[in-house]
């Protein structure tokens, strides 16, 4: 790698673009003193990276910018480029020629370029770094930079080692790591106040989150529980409906079937009505009729016998005959003498049978009427049997009636008595029911009274946690910010004060002394003293050079600290001895208008520091303004130095100086102080403020621990009040159920007294009817028992008369008979004995002819008989079957009795089924509607609850609402819940979670840097101890060859340490004593530097490097022998000298020559040929 060439337009006192080429080798530029050769060295630090105008040889940015000339106008900006050849890639850029380029604007605007890429300035540092070349290196030195090198310190000289050494790099990432470690310390604190404050609002937070989720799980749990409660309840509910809905419909079915049944029951009862009193009717009709038919038929039944009889007779008598005839025949000749005898005894029978025959007369007359009577009798007692068995049945039934009308009315009467005492008692139930309603009502309302006391007084804790919430968020946050400023501010004043105690801002020998902790040293005059705000002005001023002054006990402090300073070579400082210290006592009031007074009166002090404080101040004169000032000077009042508030100084001898105010070293140590009161204030008040919130803060979280506690305590009192508030509502529920259940039983006890007493009312109208029916009956029954026994007792008489009668002519009769037959007999036997065969004929024809005569009466008898069997027989069979007819008639009629109480009673009963099936249908009906109206309600609180998830009940509603009861309270106990705190404490923890996280890339970050640190530490050690060493040998050599076989030899300040180590340069020169560098010549200094820069190429060699005059303090022996150095390296460098050196010239590859145009201010590029 190579510099191929420069580029300069517009600066300084280039105002053209000029370009230089450059070869390896020797180039050197010449020209006059002035001509802005230096100005070339210039650019290329300028491109390189300067910063520091100072270094450059400028004041400001702008002198970098050809500002014009004589009929040349100024450049607005300033470009340098340098075209290296990279062929060798030692810059990490493919490119095989690199480009670098800064241009700057009036604006004071820089822009920096590598191959006309825009890019920083870090990006060019970076590039040369280890390269040896850079705006610092070894490779680039400018004027005066030799004896800069001879006197820098042992550790710019070990800097330029490790430049050398190629380890800038590896120290610029080990201060990078180190800026980086800073800045993750820096970090990680910030971060640990961060964790801090989200660890104390995660945990506040986190409780109230844990709260919230808490309440929301509970809450979720409630609505899921209480959609499955609603689900279950309207399912069950819902089959209430439905079965309800069922029995309507079947009760109204029913109902419609039981007043159609009601309807025609009482059809079926009139048409049985009307058919019992057909009936009825019919029977009474055909009753007359039948007792005609009756006697129609025993007069038949008499007729029959007594025609049967004579059929009988007239049997017998023809049968008689018959005999007597074949006795007639067989005896007319046997008793033909008897003839007389027989008519002799016929006249006696003839005579006895006409006595007979007027008593059998009498007899069958008197027979025949009591028969008739007889019969008659029979068939009236007959009809009143029947009437009496009718009467005694239907009394029997009224008996019966009458005993269960009685016994009904006495059932209803004694169960009316039992609803009664039911009534009662009922009443007393209810009566209590109401009084125990009425105290749990009044109970409830005292509870509902106490609750919304309790409400009231949550909501007014509830307030007053939310306003001491406010309160407290309030204060934490302004706490949060004091305590952020608290910090900071403290941050500040503990770099401030490090800074106070590391004495910075004080002159490097001052700053030396007060580190050093010398005995006796009592600090700079300026820590010393306390001067008001308004005099640091004219203080720094008037004393400024002696503001760092070291105030010490004595002289000989004095003189240790001087040694200390020229040891370590660290600078020079001033000290206040006591013991020196002269004061001129010439101080005198003055008296007048604007003089504030000396100095050394108007700052403060500690008594011991009189002596210092009145030698520095004690002859200055404060005023507030140069005409004061001035006047007092004028008029001699004060021989001193006086002093304005504004700065303005007037000397003792009259001398005036003020002008702008230049902030001095003093004045930054002024401002350090000022900044540490300020801070001091500021910070004592933010430390009160802080403590003042935190005093706040506690005392707020102590009234809200108090309110929560009394919170949590009236919680609990309300938890428990709403507990007695739900018991007393299920008791009063129950009591409510109870006393409508007692209501209810009481209204069906009337209803059934009433049904009872209806009945009661219609069974004795039945049994008034009954008693009334009983009673006619009765009497009518005792009429015709009387008539049937006085009938029985006539048919008795009768029958016994008829029987005494048939006794009594018994016996006549039958003597009449066998008379009249002994006469038949007696006439046969006169007959045939008178004339066998005449008599006999006579007799036998007369027989005959009475036998036909009887046959025949016994045919016209015969064919009577037949037909009053045949009238008998149909009578009979008519009388039968009428008698049959009222029989079955009488059964129907008992049938349609008995139906007609059956369906009488049906109908009642289906009456009473009616009014029962109405109030059933009246009852579902309200049920219904009720259960409707829940079945709504719960619809209307799913609707509600819609989103909830459907879940299974576990168990019954019962368990479930005791179960929802206790989430619900436990919902209650847990009081005040911050929903929000949720979404805060997820975003709290997830920003705690990058914090936290943040931390610990940090922490491993941390980690990582001190173990890139300490390997870094180890690798630069390593490195630069073998430089260091390689680099030793050389400067040893490069003494040898350059300085006369002197010895030279770099020296590490401390070997422990190598890394803080300082180096210092050892050289002893040949015939010479060992002495400091310091004394040395000019030559010999610009020689060791040259040896020691020898040393260093020899180690690394930079590719191009730049010596501004650097032979000019050399002898041309000198020079010669640093050209000959040069050249020894010329195939491992390039170099560009700036000289005025012949000899140098002379040896140089390549010149170039610069002329200045003095009217215009601008340089001019010249070629010279070698």
């Amino acid at each position: 790698m190579y510099l191929k060439c420069i580029e300069i337009d517009g600066f300084k006192s280039f105002a053209d673009k000029i370009k230089l080429d450059f070869d390896m080798g020797i180039t050197s530029i010449v020209g006059p003193n002035g001509s802005g050769k230096s100005n070339i060295l210039d650019a290329i630090l300028w491109v390189l990276g300067e910063q520091s105008y100072k270094n450059i040889r400028a004041k400001e940015s702008s002198d970098v910018i050809f500002s014009g000339g004589k009929n040349k106008k100024p450049r607005n900006t300033a470009t340098v480029s340098l075209y290296i050849d990279n062929e060798d890639k030692t810059l990490e850029i493919d490119d095989e020629v690199v480009k670098v380029t800064r241009k700057i604007n009036k604006k004071s605007e820089n822009e920096y370029y590598i191959n006309d890429q825009r890019c920083r300035l870090k990006d060019i540092n970076e590039l040369f770094l280890d390269t040896g070349v850079g705006k610092s290196a070894y490779s680039v030195i400018g004027q005066g930079k030799v004896e800069k090198i001879i006197s820098a310190s042992n550790k710019e000289i070990k800097s330029i080692i490790e430049e050398a050494a190629g380890i800038k790099k590896i120290k610029l990432r080990k201060d990078e790591a180190i800026k980086k470690l800073s800045k993750v310390e820096l970090e990680t604190d910030k971060i640990n106040l961060i964790v801090n404050e989200l660890e104390e609002n995660k945990d506040k937070i986190g409780k109230q989150a844990e709260k919230a989720i808490k309440y929301k799980k509970l809450d979720e749990e409630v609505n899921t529980l209480k959609k499955s409660i609603y689900l279950e309840e309207h399912r069950v509910n819902q089959k209430i409906v439905d079965e309800l809905s069922k029995q309507k419909h079947n009760s109204s079915l029913i109902l419609k079937e039981l007043e159609k049944s009601f309807t025609e029951k009482e059809a079926a009862l009139e048409e049985v009505n009307n058919k019992r009193n057909l009936l009825s009717d019919e029977i009474n009709t055909l009753t007359d009729k039948n007792i005609d038919l009756k006697k129609d038929v025993d007069k038949l039944v008499n007729d029959k016998v007594l025609y049967g009889e004579r059929i009988k007779g007239f049997n017998r008598e023809i049968s008689s005959k018959k005999e007597n005839l074949e006795i007639l025949e067989g005896k007319l000749k046997d008793q033909i003498n008897e003839l007389d005898r027989l008519n002799s005894k016929k006249d006696v029978v003839l005579e006895q049978l006409k006595d007979l025959e007027g008593d059998n007369l009498k007899y069958e007359k008197q027979i025949g009427e009591f028969e008739v009577l007889q019969r008659d009798l029979e068939i009236e007692i007959g009809v009143q049997k029947e009437h009496v068995m009718d009467s005694e049945v239907g009394r029997l039934k009224l008996i019966a009636e009458i005993e269960n009308s009685e016994k009904r009315t006495k059932s209803s009467a004694n169960k009316i008595r039992g609803l009664d005492e039911e009534t009662l008692e009922y009443s007393k139930k209810i009566e209590k029911l109401t009084a125990e309603l009425n105290q749990l009502e009044t109970k409830q309302k005292n509870i509902q009274i106490e609750i919304k006391k309790i409400d009231d007084t949550i909501e007014d804790a509830e307030k007053q946690i939310d306003i001491l919430s406010q309160k407290m968020n309030e204060i934490y946050d302004e706490r949060k910010e004091v305590a952020y400023n608290l910090s900071r501010q403290g941050a500040k004043l503990e770099n401030l004060k490090k800074l106070e105690a590391n004495n910075e801002g004080f002159f490097k020998g001052v700053k030396a002394v007060l580190n050093a902790d010398i005995p006796g040293v009592d600090g700079a005059f300026i820590s010393l003293i306390d001067i008001p705000e308004h005099l640091e002005a004219a203080i720094e001023s008037a004393v400024s050079g002696s503001l760092q002054d070291i105030v010490v006990k004595d002289s000989g402090v004095a003189k240790k600290c001087i040694s200390y300073l020229k040891q370590s070579k660290v600078g020079r400082a001033s000290f206040l001895a006591f013991d020196s210290i002269k004061l001129n006592n010439s101080k005198k009031a003055i008296s007048q208008d604007g003089v504030l007074g000396y100095a050394s009166d108007l700052v403060g002090y500690d008594s011991i520091y009189n002596k210092p404080v009145e030698f520095v101040l004690g002859n200055l004169l404060v005023v507030k303004s140069t005409d004061v000032a001035l006047k007092i000077s004028k008029d001699n009042l004060h021989r001193g130095n006086i002093v304005t508030l504004g700065g303005e100084l007037i000397s003792g001898r009259g001398r005036i100086t003020g002008g702008q105010h230049i902030k001095s070293a003093s004045s930054i140590i002024f401002e350090r102080k000022k900044d540490i009161k300020k801070l001091e204030k500021v910070v004592s008040e933010l430390d009160k403020k802080h403590k003042e919130l935190d005093d706040s803060y506690n005392g707020y979280s102590k009234k809200m621990d108090e309110y929560e506690k009394k919170l949590e305590n009236i919680d609990d009192l309300k938890v428990a009040k709403e507990d007695s508030s739900r018991e007393i509502s299920r008791n009063h529920a129950d009591l409510t159920d109870r006393h409508r259940k007692e209501v209810k039983k009481l209204k069906i006890i009337e209803m059934e007294k009433i049904e009872e007493t209806n009945y009661i009312n219609e069974y004795n109208k039945q049994l008034e009817n009954a008693t009334t029916q009983r009673f006619d009956i009765e009497e009518f029954l005792k009429k015709s028992k009387d008539r049937l026994a006085e009938n029985n007792k006539k048919l008795i008489t009768l029958k016994m008369e008829i029987e005494s009668i048939n006794k009594s002519y018994s016996n006549i009769k039958i003597n009449y008979l066998n008379k009249k037959e002994q006469i038949k007999q007696l006439e046969r036997e006169i007959q045939r004995n008178t004339g066998f065969f005449e008599e006999f004929k006579t007799e036998n024809k007369k027989t005959v002819l009475e036998i036909d005569k009887l046959n025949q009466d016994i045919i016209k008898l015969g064919d009577r008989l037949n037909n009053i069997q045949k009238e008998f027989h149909n009578e009979n069979v008519r009388y039968e079957k009428e008698f049959l007819e009222i029989k079955e008639k009488k059964k129907l009629q008992e049938e349609l009795e008995a139906l007609e109480k059956k369906e009488i009673l049906a109908v009642k009963n289906i009456e009473k089924d009616l009014i029962l099936g109405e109030n059933k249908i009246k009852i579902l009906i309200e049920k219904l509607e009720k259960t409707i109206g829940w079945v709504a309600q719960i619809e209307e609180k799913l609707a509600v609850l819609v989103d909830i998830k459907e879940t299974p009940l576990d168990s019954t509603i019962a368990e479930s609402k005791d179960i929802l009861f206790r989430l619900e309270a436990r919902l209650k106990g847990l009081g005040l819940v911050n929903l929000l705190a949720i979404e805060e404490f997820t975003e709290l923890t997830k920003k705690y979670e990058f914090i936290t996280s943040q931390r610990d890339d940090l922490i491993v970050s941390k980690k990582s840097l001190l173990k890139l640190v300490e390997d870094i530490e180890k690798i630069i050690e390593t490195k630069f101890y073998s430089a260091y060493k390689e680099i030793d040998k050389n400067f040893e050599y490069m003494c040898k060859e350059v300085l006369n076989n002197s010895m030279g030899r770099l020296q590490l300040v401390d070997n422990e340490n190598i890394l803080e180590s300082g180096i210092d340069l050892m050289v002893k020169f040949k015939n010479k004593k060992s002495q400091s560098i310091t004394l040395l010549s000019g030559g010999e200094k610009s020689m060791v530097a040259i040896a020691f820069i020898m040393a260093l190429f020899m180690y690394k060699p930079s590719p191009f490097t730049f010596f501004d005059e650097i032979e000019a303090a050399l002898d041309e022996t000198n020079i010669k022998k640093l050209i000959s150095k040069l050249k020894e390296f010329t195939d491992r460098s390039q170099f560009i000298l700036i000289t005025h050196n012949k000899e140098t010239m002379r040896r140089s590859d390549t010149l170039y020559g610069v002329t200045m145009n003095k009217e215009l201010g601008e340089s001019k590029l010249i070629s010279v040929s070698v």
